[in-house]
């Protein structure tokens, strides 16, 4: 155990007090979500933006890849890029719900943090991780903690939400970035050309969904080479561009239907020119045909 048991209950005690209702619990800090869920379920298919998410109670799995993450009761989740992923909760009840705060991540904000923490120490410390991935999950902390008590603390009063709530967001993006775990995260910010191109050709996909996917057009487009930068977001997503290509298209198709769209048209805007094989892919990755998506 890394953190003080009475901080931590008091953490979990803010947790029920702002995530009363299942699921996404929002507040007045559009950045600041409690997660309650109280039921168990085995995978299931999701997309995630960045965050940090830090856990209250109960057990949650994240399946990128090949890659499991654990997070839950005294363990976070951080998320540094766009990501299709599985999750499944273990053991969840009524009384015994997943309980988790999360913030939304900004790999901008982490990285004039982190040059102000290297004109502080006199030099850029260059972190001996290999690991180039972009999640990791990590134990909590006393230093992580805090500033998520105190950003809580600020929602009881709208001056201080709006006068503090940005210096403590800051502050849980540095306590990130000194976290033992953080030593991933430097990897990452001190290769920022190499993170700043994946991002871009991430970006490419979403904003062109109802498009063919090259892997040579995306290394073109960053000014990779084919292999280096398959090589590069494999390592940073654990999956290759196409597969993640093909995730967020099916993702995207999910929300046309959800929409009111039907199956047809929901697979022609996100480039599937053959209803057929939308259908058939779109079984394959969600478990159930696009007709019998939940509207």
């Amino acid at each position: 155990m890394t953190y003080q048991p009475k901080l931590f209950e008091a953490f979990v005690s803010r947790l029920e007090q702002y995530g009363p209702q299942e699921g996404v619990n929002t507040t007045s800090l559009d950045n600041l979500i409690v997660i309650r869920e109280s039921e168990s379920h085995a995978k299931i298919r999701t997309a995630y933006e960045p965050f940090l998410l830090i856990g209250g109670r109960g057990q949650k799995n994240c399946y990128v890849g090949k890659q499991k993450y654990e997070y839950g009761v005294g363990r976070g989740l951080a998320i540094l890029l766009s990501m299709p992923v599985q999750t499944e909760i273990i053991g969840a009840t009524p009384d015994n719900p997943f309980l988790a705060a999360v913030i939304g991540l900004s790999l901008e904000r982490m990285s004039a943090i982190l040059m102000k923490i290297e004109r502080a120490e006199g030099f850029a410390a260059q972190p001996a991780a290999e690991d180039m991935s972009g999640i990791f999950s990590l134990p909590l902390t006393d230093a992580l903690i805090r500033p998520f008590l105190r950003l809580f603390e600020a929602l009881e009063s709208v001056r201080d939400t709006a006068v503090l709530s940005d210096l403590l967001i800051d502050e849980i993006h540095y306590r990130l970035l000194c976290h033992e775990s953080g030593v991933v995260l430097r990897s990452l910010l001190h290769q920022r050309g190499q993170i700043q191109r994946i991002s871009r050709a991430i970006d490419h996909i979403h904003q062109h969904v109802d498009q063919p996917v090259s892997v040579e057009q995306l290394a073109a487009m960053v000014h990779m080479s084919r292999t280096t930068f398959y090589e590069h977001f494999r390592s940073v997503m654990h999956v290759s561009p196409l597969q993640y290509a093909k995730s967020v298209k099916l993702f995207q198709a999910n929300k046309f239907i959800r929409d009111g769209k039907n199956a047809s048209e929901a697979g022609y805007l996100v480039g599937y020119n053959s209803p057929a094989q939308f259908s058939r892919e779109y079984k394959r990755h969600f478990g159930y045909a696009p007709s019998a998506t939940v509207v």
